[in-house]
């Protein structure tokens, strides 16, 4: 039971390694296209 825990969070230690030196060779690319904030007040709109 032991032996398989360690094994179990091993694995997950390496493939998260695995991601973080995948997205360190290969970033995302920065979305080109704005974000557009609405703000709005209708919280008093009923009185």
């Amino acid at each position: 039971m032991r032996t398989t825990l360690l094994v179990v969070v091993l694995l997950g230690l390496i493939a998260a390694a695995l991601g973080v030196l995948v997205l360190g060779a290969f970033p995302p690319h920065p979305h080109p296209q704005a974000v557009e904030k609405l703000l709005t007040n209708d919280r008093f709109k009923g009185h």
